[in-house]
């Protein structure tokens, strides 16, 4: 009987640490407000070709648009963007902090920005030559990430 009990508890634990995440599609109209505002601001000219909401746990939601020109968009579970991937295409710069365009625009001159990320504590860029750049949360350049 303890060998069951054991075997029961086994599987339970096992059973909790499986990877919850699923993906689904929905329209683009269950986006968060926020996002679809963000959409509406940046890339009227494009067409939403698909839109993911992903689940990695029961908290935790976050979704991906894709739009017709092959820009990727991530939005947290609130519908703040957090990633805007122009796949080696220039992306909107609308939403882009003033001082990473300008820092871009001065010292990279004839380039753009392709991707840009943002997190809590920074924001990291890839212009048109394949650099990577890491600016702070304030938007002040850090370094060139390798």
């Amino acid at each position: 009987m303890n060998k069951i009990k054991t075997m029961a508890i086994v599987a339970l634990v096992a059973l909790s640490t499986v990877s919850y995440a699923q993906k689904k599609v929905i329209n683009s109209n269950q986006l968060p407000a926020n996002a679809q505002t963000f959409i509406k601001n940046n890339f009227a000219s494009n067409q939403i070709t698909s839109t993911i909401e992903e689940k990695e746990n029961l908290l935790s939601k976050e979704y991906q648009v894709i739009l017709n020109n092959g820009t990727k968009i991530e939005f947290d579970k609130s519908g703040n963007w957090e990633e805007v991937d122009g796949h080696n295409n220039a992306i909107p710069l609308k939403f882009v902090p003033k001082s990473i365009q300008n820092y871009v625009t001065k010292s990279f001159p004839n380039t753009h920005i392709v991707k840009i990320k943002k997190s809590s504590r920074k924001f990291e860029v890839e212009i048109s030559n394949g650099l990577e750049l890491e600016f702070n949360k304030k938007g002040q350049f850090t370094k060139i990430d390798d």
